[in-house]
């Protein structure tokens, strides 16, 4: 009796990165209100809390940067063999999130076998092997994307391809702002490893550098409870908290680039962006990404969009004095325009859309 025996839909799904987990774990909910199924994947903790069985850890292959890559070779290919078994064994559709190098051939590998296969969240070929549109467009049968300017970059290049906007769930995901605290800040070095290793130091020494001009000053950093040990021992002026939503009355936020910025501006918390990888990526992301100047998404979007841009960002070399002297500088009140992002209601057009494949 195999896993799918007892269940009338089958669903395979695959993250390979938090955000990619929170993504598929709110999916999952969504569709667990209409559909009686069981679900298997390349699960992260949101997921596995979700009812997701894991077939593979996201955690083993949560990697970002080319560089970074290299050491996880043997956990990337260990769970692309574990869900191509699980392929082998049937379903109804397969949704794979991101990560396109990771996934692209575990698509085509399903379409062969006459599984639908649904993309949740287009590739960034807006900023580096445009190229690839073509061929993520031949792999798939839907793609969903997260922001208003994506869908036609396939369209354009493969007439008929099923590729929708569905907008970004983060509008639906944090709560409004509340009163700022004039003393409150919010540090967010990633929910990776190696993130909060490149991060953290000078982030809390921008924090030090702000509470000598505002001796009130407190701090919460945002982290995964699995990161919590690799805080170490934290001034008393610095509390550790796991969601976002703890920052609800900041004043502002020190963060790093990625979805976390998207997050921010729809609570309405004013933003500095720092952000550093491995010195190989950036020499090669220097020399492979065109057409984007930006990694504050808040900033790809303005960019795309022919508007101003919305925050400031600093990539790879930055001081803590630098960054302390702009997050002190930001305005109380920070507007930032998401209309790229659609409405509220993201989670249950991609559940509309992912039943409709299945019943394809």
């Amino acid at each position: 009796m195999h896993l799918w025996s007892r269940m009338p839909k089958r669903l395979l799904i695959s993250a390979a990165e938090p955000s990619g987990d929170l993504l598929a774990a709110e999916l999952v909910a969504a569709l667990r209100k209409e559909k009686d199924m069981e679900v298997a994947g390349i699960a992260g903790p949101k997921m596995r809390a979700a009812g997701v069985h894991p077939i593979g850890l996201v955690e083993d292959i949560s990697v970002m940067g080319v560089a970074e890559v290299f050491s996880h070779l043997g956990a990337i290919k260990r769970a692309r063999t574990l869900m191509k078994q699980a392929i082998l064994k049937g379903a109804d559709v397969l949704v794979v999130i991101d990560a396109p190098d990771f996934h692209m051939p575990l698509a085509r590998f399903a379409r062969a076998r006459g599984i639908r296969v649904v993309g949740y969240v287009s590739p960034q070929i807006w900023a580096w092997r445009s190229g690839r549109a073509e061929r993520i467009a031949a792999q798939l049968d839907t793609l969903l994307c997260l922001f208003r300017f994506e869908p036609e970059l396939y369209t354009k290049v493969s007439p008929g391809f099923d590729a929708r906007w569905v907008g970004h769930p983060v509008l639906d995901r944090v709560p409004a702002r509340g009163r700022p605290d004039p003393h409150l800040f919010g540090l967010l070095p990633g929910s990776r490893l190696q993130e909060l290793k490149r991060h953290l130091v000078p982030f809390l020494a921008a924090a030090a550098l702000i509470r000598e001009e505002d001796p009130q000053a407190v701090f919460r950093v945002v982290v995964p409870d699995t990161l919590r040990p690799k805080l170490g021992d934290l001034p008393a002026w610095v509390e550790p908290i796991s969601t976002i939503n703890g920052l609800v009355n900041a004043r502002a936020a020190l963060t790093k680039s990625g979805t976390v910025t998207l997050e921010l501006a729809a609570m309405g918390i004013p933003m500095v962006v720092a952000h550093r990888v491995h010195p190989i990526t950036y020499w090669l992301g220097r020399l492979l990404v065109r057409g984007v100047r930006h990694i504050a998404l808040p900033n790809v979007l303005a960019e795309k969009e022919g508007r101003s841009l919305q925050v400031r960002e600093f990539v790879q070399r930055f001081s803590p004095a630098q960054l302390a002297q702009a997050v002190v500088g930001l305005p109380v009140q920070q507007s930032i325009d998401l209309s790229g992002l659609g409405h509220g209601g993201a989670v249950g057009r991609v559940a509309t859309a992912v039943t409709e494949s299945w019943r394809g």
